[in-house]
């Protein structure tokens, strides 16, 4: 368990620090986590979301709760 919650914490670090970057520099999201459609429109393009940004709101959503879940198993009940 003690190397499920290190891998957890490192991919909720890694995902969250990934999101910020999609927000304030590549602006491919908007603040609210929603999908920027609006960058593809300049060109005449219908833009979605990709596999590895679908994938990024996955491990966003998903490793903190293994994180906390490792933990808390890890933790001896008194």
């Amino acid at each position: 368990m003690r190397l499920t919650t290190w891998v957890g914490g490192a991919a909720w670090a890694g995902s969250w620090y990934l999101m910020y970057l999609e927000i304030t520099r590549w602006h491919h999201v908007k603040p609210s986590l929603a999908f920027n459609s609006d960058i593809g429109r300049a060109a005449g393009v219908e833009a979605h979301p990709g596999i590895p940004l679908l994938l990024l709101y996955g491990v966003c959503a998903a490793a903190p709760v293994v994180t906390v879940a490792a933990a808390a198993v890890r933790r001896p009940v008194s």
